[in-house]
């Protein structure tokens, strides 16, 4: 059976999981002007954060992790209507 995830789609900070998980994609597409994304092990803030991206406006990035964290996960988001997705389980 095929491992399966859950995703958050977001355009904001937040909070995506409480406790521990693995990340397995981020995807981040830029809006009217460049943004950012933090990915933490944290459940307030992303901190120093265990990935960060950067896109251009209207330009998207993808990574591909498979990254543990064991607190829970946070989004740090910065930029004009961005646009972000994180797979996770």
């Amino acid at each position: 059976m095929p491992e399966t995830y859950q995703y958050s789609y977001l355009a904001a900070s937040a909070l995506i999981k409480i406790g521990p998980g693995v990340i397995h994609t981020v995807t981040l597409t830029g809006g009217s002007n460049a943004a950012t994304v933090v990915l933490g092990d944290e459940v307030a803030t992303a901190g120093d954060g265990i990935i960060g991206l950067s896109a251009a406006a209207g330009v998207t990035v993808h990574a591909r992790l498979n990254v543990a964290f064991g607190v829970g996960l946070y989004a740090t988001i910065t930029g004009t209507a961005p646009q972000v997705t994180v797979a996770y389980r």
